[in-house]
């Protein structure tokens, strides 16, 4: 979920009392475009997951976005970065419905994602988005994940 949107929804005070948290700004950053489906697909696809997706995109071949597992079988004890099942929260869309491409994306949700593809994506996408608060469904966990963020620390600190 980007880090304005976070705010406003007074996610950021439940993430700061999280059991374990990371990355959180004393300071907000300015609110921004919410990034489109096709932005947030494509940095998956840049980032080199894969998943199943729960939503439908307006468009001749909408797998092309968000490709299947390569490698089944071997995917999760080869290190794959597969997302699991992706769902897009889409204001004024529901799960079943079509989206364009162009519309905006105001969270992003995994089942099942291995951590490294869960990383790589939120890397990938804070890089078009903004800064990106990361957490689970309990509120265990909360990080903030910024543009130009290291990986490497934050796996450091990655629960998942």
């Amino acid at each position: 979920m980007p880090l304005h949107v976070a705010a406003a929804d007074g996610a950021l005070g439940w993430a700061a009392d999280a059991g374990s948290s990371f990355g959180l700004p004393e300071e907000l950053p300015p609110d921004r475009e919410l990034p489109t489906v096709a932005q947030v697909l494509s940095a998956f696809r840049e980032a080199g997951c894969h998943g199943v997706p729960w939503f439908r995109v307006v468009g001749p071949d909408p797998a092309r976005d968000l490709p299947g597992c390569p490698e089944p079988a071997t995917c999760a004890s080869t290190g794959g970065r597969d997302l699991g099942e992706v769902s897009l929260g889409v204001d004024g869309a529901d799960d079943d419905e079509l989206v364009e491409p162009d519309r905006a994306v105001r969270d992003v949700g995994f089942r099942k994602p291995s951590g490294a593809a869960a990383l790589a994506a939120v890397v990938a996408l804070a890089s078009r988005a903004g800064p990106l608060l990361v957490f689970d469904d309990g509120g265990a966990h909360a990080v903030a994940v910024s543009p130009g963020d290291d990986p490497a620390d934050l796996a450091r600190h990655w629960p998942w």
